[in-house]
């Protein structure tokens, strides 16, 4: 059969006159209310019998005709079924099967019922196509229908959240076994006890562990708190009960470590730590665990006990440390700070100098006369000097002040105190004043006195140890003028220094370029005139200066402590120029050399000597009359006997201006004495000078030693003198000293015009 698309094609393809007829059904009207219906192009409604049209039915048109169009009928379905039921009709009626459809029609007062359309196709005798079939109301069965579904629907919904649950609930049970197995584990290797403490009956419940590690036995595991206290060491019991009463009152205190004896006499150091729980029925009760820490309280003494070993250690580092630090800043004898120390505060000075104005004074002191006292009483005589020096020196300055020891016998005072010029000079005058107050050591009085320099300084960017070595020179100008006295710098102090350092440098390049040589004053018979001998003198040939005397460097020479070298100098030239007047005919029967006290100590002099060409006889060393008051120096004693040995003479030069005694003439035997120049000057006008020079020369005759007289200036002097018995003539009045040439040339001129 040929597919209907549409109701208009069914009704073109039926003849419209085709009537519904009536069905019976079984069907009470009460239960299940029916309408019959009858199709072919049209579609006439039959009411139900008696023409009772149930409720379910009111949707149609009212006074529902016999013949009704279909379209009328579908224009009754709910518009969101209509048009699944209006295709379904026609796909039957097309396929010409049995029709059952389930749609819904709004009622007048607004509500929806659910109809149920079901029919079958057949053919009238013409050949026609005749669907019949009824209607009725299932709303009671949709309703249920989808009730049971909702009900299955959250049933399945349940079942499955059920399933879930227990599944997890499955799941949390495994884990709690796992976790109660690895806590048992854990509780196990760790030997943990758990206790549970009831804050109100105040009984407490131990697991066996828990007893275990008390060293009690287990039973039911139940304790009174006070028989828990008593299992205490004695000394940690108030301890465990604060912390007992801590958890009564609900708070959370800090794990709590006890020792406990156990039944073998040893202790147990047991740990416990507990937390406060609520119950559901608002009661609380304490749960915790307890194991041994035994070994890790025994660690912890042993670390602790090293750890105090360690920091006692530390500590007496620190101690040593701050000593040695304390040592390296200060002087071990005085307890004065040192060198180092002064520095320090000399940088500190200098830096604070550059962000504000400073004014500060440095005084620095030398002791005068203390290598004696060191020398003749003993080093602890010096020191006892040096700690009576550091207490004057403490007691006269101020609270601010520093006082340093620098060197053996040299300290400074750093008076940072603005103290005026005027101060600072008061405060030297009261300790050269100090100083001369002798000190009793081992009954020897000794007393030394003090040479200071001073330098002040102020203003910004000031070198402190720039001023530290004004001070330097300011001392060295207070000894070069007598010693004991102070002096402050000036910048007229200070050129004359770059003065001396300059002629410093000078003198020590001059030694190296033999600058240095000798110049000759003949020495000649009193009573025949006859040369007897010359004395060798120093001179130095200066680059730019031409020839100069020895006061013009010799005392800068000591300073450097070259005058030895000087001295071998001059014997060196003297032994060359012995030669060559040798070679010229002149003959000089003695050459006398100075000698200084320095080359005199030397103990490698007699060593160099000795490698020298010295006639027996014809060298003499002139030796300062001061050298002789001095019989400590063991190398000058034992030298001036070998001196003799090798058959150099010994003059005592400048004699009678010193102290040697007869005995030291005694005792040395010089060969000659020099009658100093102050001495012979006068002897023309004053009769006390002239007797002194007479008993010289009675005392020398007497002993066997010749006499030279210097500064014989005129022939006045060289008639008186030969009158009172001087052996040797030497002065102006003969000769001055003269050059080599110039020594040699009046030689052959037979000396007549030495003198000029």
């Amino acid at each position: 059969m040929q597919k209907l698309q549409t109701l208009d094609d069914a009704r073109v393809e039926f003849d419209e006159s085709c009537l519904v007829q009536a069905i019976d059904i079984d069907l009470p009207h009460a239960l299940c209310p029916t309408l019959l219906f009858g199709v072919t192009a049209t579609m006439p409604i039959a009411p139900p019998a008696g023409n009772r049209t149930p409720a379910c039915f009111r949707a149609l048109p009212p006074n529902l005709p016999r013949l009704h169009r279909l379209y009328d009928w579908l224009g009754s379905i709910y518009p969101p079924d209509r048009t699944a039921a209006e295709t379904h009709f026609v796909d039957c009626a097309s396929s010409n099967t049995p029709c059952s459809e389930t749609y819904r029609v709004q009622l007048p007062d607004g509500t929806l019922r659910y109809l149920k359309s079901a029919g079958a196709n057949y053919r009238n005798a013409d050949g026609t196509l005749r669907t019949t079939g009824i209607v009725w109301d299932v709303t009671g069965d949709v309703v249920m229908t989808q009730t049971l579904r909702n009900a299955k629907e959250n049933t399945d919904i349940k079942n499955a959240e059920l399933e879930l649950a227990l599944d997890e609930l499955s799941n949390r049970e495994q884990d709690l076994e796992e976790l109660s197995s690895r806590l048992d584990l854990a509780l196990d290797s760790y030997n943990c006890g758990i206790w549970e403490s009831n804050p109100v009956t105040h009984i407490e419940t131990w697991d066996a562990r828990m007893c275990q590690l008390h060293g009690v036995p287990f039973t039911d595991g139940r304790i009174l708190a006070a028989d828990w206290i008593e299992l205490i060491h004695p000394d940690d019991r108030e301890h465990a009960k604060l912390s007992s009463y801590h958890f009564t009152e609900n708070f959370l205190p800090d794990p709590l470590v006890v020792r406990v004896p156990q039944p073998d006499g040893s202790i147990r150091y047991i740990r416990s730590i507990g937390k406060v729980h609520t119950m559901r029925d608002g009661s609380k009760k304490v749960v915790g665990i307890a194991f041994d820490v035994t070994q890790d309280a025994i660690l912890t003494r042993e670390l602790k006990a090293a750890k105090d070993e360690a920091d006692a250690k530390n500590a007496e580092l620190e101690l040593a440390k701050s000593r040695i630090e304390h040592n390296s800043l200060h002087d071990p004898l005085t307890l004065l700070a040192n060198r180092r120390k002064l520095d320090v505060e000399l940088d500190r000075l200098s830096r604070s100098s550059h962000n504000e104005r400073q004014k500060f004074s440095i005084l620095h002191l030398d002791l005068d006369r203390f290598k004696q006292i060191n020398d003749t009483l003993g080093h602890a005589a010096g020191d006892a000097m040096l700690v009576h020096a550091s207490r004057i020196l403490s007691r006269n300055v101020r609270s601010g002040d520093i006082v340093a020891r620098i060197g053996g016998d040299e300290f400074v005072i750093l008076a940072t105190d603005n103290s005026s010029a005027e101060e600072i000079s008061q405060l030297a005058q009261r300790i050269i004043a100090e100083f001369h107050q002798p000190i009793d050591f081992e009954g020897f009085a000794c007393r030394c006195g003090v040479s200071i320099g001073i330098a002040q300084a102020s203003g910004m960017n000031v070198d402190a140890r720039r001023t530290l070595v004004n001070a330097d020179i300011a001392l060295y100008r207070a000894k070069g003028m007598g010693r004991n006295r102070y002096e402050f710098f000036t910048q007229n102090l200070q050129a004359e220094i770059v003065s001396h350092k300059r002629t410093a440098d000078e003198v020590l390049t001059g030694i190296d370029n033999d600058e240095f040589i000798a110049f000759y004053q003949p020495q000649f018979d009193a009573r025949t005139n006859q040369l007897t001998g010359v004395e060798a003198l120093i001179r130095w040939n200066h680059p730019h200066h031409g020839i100069l005397a020895p006061d013009r460097f010799l005392k800068i020479a000591e300073d450097l402590n070259v005058s030895a070298a000087l001295d071998h100098i001059v014997l060196q030239t003297v032994l060359k120029d012995k030669m060559r007047w040798a070679a010229l005919g002149v003959r000089v029967p003695k050459v006398s050399v100075n000698v200084s006290s320095k080359r005199l100590n030397d103990e490698a002099l007699i060593d160099t000597l000795q490698t020298l060409a010295i006639v027996p006889g014809e060298i003499s060393f002139e030796l300062v009359e001061s050298i002789f008051l001095d019989e400590s120096e063991a190398a000058a004693t034992s030298n001036l006997e070998r001196i003799k040995e090798l058959g150099i003479d010994i003059e005592i030069d400048d004699f009678g201006t010193g102290h040697t005694s007869i005995v030291s003439l005694l005792k040395l035997k010089p060969k000659r004495l020099k009658i100093d120049r102050q001495l012979v000057m006068p002897i023309l006008t004053s009769p006390q000078e002239r007797a002194l020079v007479r008993s010289i020369i009675d005392i020398a005759r007497s002993l066997g030693v010749e006499t030279v007289a210097e500064g014989v200036e005129t022939m006045q002097h060289a008639s008186l003198l030969r009158e009172l018995g001087c052996d040797l003539l030497q002065g102006y009045a003969f000769a001055r000293p003269l050059s080599f040439d110039d020594f040699t040339a009046a030689a052959h001129a037979g000396w007549r015009r030495a003198a000029a």
